[in-house]
């Protein structure tokens, strides 16, 4: 009897429907974080949300009151990492954050060369940040006994 009872449990328990809908919300969160994405980069083409008429030279040190370069690769930075976080696979989430970028600036008007590369920098910084630290993880898991 007890051996029958070792054997029953050394077998692998069936997923049951509420692991299953975990997994499913799971794979959800990178479709919100993408269609968040689309929308932001929706409303501002529609409401003209920080327009930008240019006129003004522009270039990676640009006359501001603040770091604007800094700012659009740090925040790029930031919002592919949430993507990330949230299970979008890190290339994925690097292209469709340099892609909102480029459409927010298109939305803005004046269309700046220089703060898309910002975006599209600080996107692939994460984006390689987030791969390398899932692959130093995986090798981690696997040496421990």
């Amino acid at each position: 009897m007890d051996a029958a009872r070792a054997g029953a449990s050394a077998a692998p328990a069936a997923p049951t429907s509420a692991s299953n809908g975990v997994k499913q919300r799971r794979e959800r969160w990178p479709i919100v974080f993408y269609g968040a994405l689309t929308g932001a980069a929706g409303v501002a083409l529609a409401l003209h949300v920080d327009p930008d008429s240019g006129g003004y030279h522009d270039g990676w040190t640009t006359a501001t009151d603040f770091p604007d370069k800094a700012v659009h690769g740090l925040a790029a930075w930031a919002i592919t990492t949430v993507g990330v976080d949230l299970g979008a696979r890190p290339r994925h989430a690097a292209l469709a954050v340099c892609a909102a970028g480029t459409a927010f600036e298109f939305a803005q008007g004046y269309v700046s060369p220089y703060d898309i590369a910002a975006d599209c920098i600080g996107a692939t910084g994460a984006a390689l940040w987030q791969s390398w630290r899932a692959r130093r993880r995986e090798r981690a898991a696997k040496a421990r006994p």
